[in-house]
């Protein structure tokens, strides 16, 4: 071959190697399992791709590490698509393990794989994989936008769930959920940044589900903290009766607790992915209200009303599968036993009816065996809540 030739072939390489991105080289771990089995194996693989041509070596290992397996591995990148063939078991020399055929799709940042594969003599199965060392940066934090969590009174033997969203310009709003009399409300406020959190001031309300209760016109100085992979703004309040003055309708005072997630590139975009499915079948946004680390992969979700039971129906979503389909929530708490993945669960709140009061306001719990973990989602007919389940043994 002349020097000539073998440059362009060279150059042609490289140039569909660029148009078809380098984003497959490296090394890649996650979990393979059986659509009929609960248990999941892990799974890496070291891929070196040349345009679109991938090969390398892949390794499958139980959940306790007492069992293994190394495959040699090639196949095809194109299009989006992924389609990898373990053509070889290199270890151990028996028993022989599934030789697999995955067909699976690369997320548009190209830092998630997930897919399902085919092997002869086995059952099929699914995978979910994520680039090592992609985007493990967190994103920069910021006061705009959603804060979630509760506030109590101190006249009241009943809590409150509260909400703010923070806009840019100093403005926002509240809404607020009585576990007690008084229904729902959306509160019209100005916010300002301070040296230790922010101070927030409500001027009016904007929508009510009861036209007759008077709402606290609620201010406060709250302090931002981080603990256990959330954000927290925490406080007293005080306030006055809608109509009043401090001096001639105070409020009984409270206190205010909310919460906003950390979130990495990487987990980000596995919310987005899944929130892109989501949307396309439902037309609904998602809106992540918590990150939960459990310390068990066998976890207990409970859901009841925690506020005025109004006929609440919900549908529940874990990793895009339905666990509970259209639940009418009371005060009963329902249980479901699930099992949770090696790496990011996303469980999803679906509003299939809003009851008599809207949004739909649903206390959840996870109990991981250890420790039970209590939070209210809240879901409209336009946006779900969900929260984020990390197993304790996340990579």
């Amino acid at each position: 071959m002349t020097l000539y030739k073998a440059l362009i072939i060279i150059l042609l390489i490289n140039t569909l190697s660029i148009v078809t991105g380098q984003s497959l080289s490296g090394q890649w771990q996650g979990v393979v399992w059986q659509t009929n089995s609960k248990d999941t194996f892990s799974y890496q693989l070291q891929l070196q791709q040349k345009g679109e041509a991938v090969a390398g070596q892949a390794t499958s290992r139980s959940k306790d590490g007492k069992i293994s397996a190394t495959f040699v591995i090639s196949g095809r990148w194109a299009e989006g698509q992924l389609q990898l063939q373990e053509v070889q078991q290199l270890s151990p020399a028996s028993p022989s393990w599934c030789l697999k055929f995955i067909t699976a799709q690369l997320s548009k940042n190209q830092l998630t794989i997930e897919g399902s594969w085919l092997a002869t003599g086995c059952q099929p199965g699914l995978i979910r994989m994520t680039k090592v060392g992609g985007y493990e940066e967190e994103i920069p934090f910021s006061y705009p936008g959603r804060w979630t969590g509760y506030l109590s009174q101190s006249d009241r033997d009943y809590g409150f769930y509260y909400e703010l969203i923070l806009e840019e310009n100093g403005h926002g709003h509240s809404s607020i959920v009585s576990e007690g009399a008084g229904g729902e409300a959306i509160h019209q406020l100005r916010w300002e940044k301070t040296a230790e959190g922010i101070n927030f001031s409500e001027e009016n309300v904007s929508q009510r589900t009861e036209p007759d209760w008077k709402w606290c016109l609620k201010n406060g100085q709250l302090k931002q903290n981080r603990e256990d992979g959330t954000y927290q703004l925490s406080g007293n309040w005080a306030g006055y009766l809608e109509n009043k003055t401090a001096s001639t309708g105070a409020c009984a005072p409270g206190t205010v607790f909310l919460t906003k997630p950390v979130m990495t590139q990487m987990v980000q975009a596995y919310v987005d992915a899944h929130a892109d499915a989501y949307q396309e079948t439902t037309g609904r946004s998602v809106k992540v209200d918590r990150v939960l680390k459990v310390r068990s992969d066998k976890i207990r979700i409970k859901v009841w009303d925690n506020g005025i039971v109004d006929g609440d129906v919900l549908t529940l979503f874990l990793n895009g599968q339905q666990i509970l389909h259209e639940y009418r929530v009371n005060k009963r708490k329902w249980s479901i036993p699930v099992d949770v993945l090696h790496g990011d669960n996303l469980l999803v709140l679906h509003a299939d009816d809003l009851g008599d009061i809207s949004p739909n306001t649903v206390a959840v719990s996870i109990d991981d065996g250890v420790k039970e973990q209590i939070i209210v989602l809240s879901s409209n007919l336009r946006e779900s809540g969900a929260i984020l389940i990390q197993p304790f043994n996340v990579e």
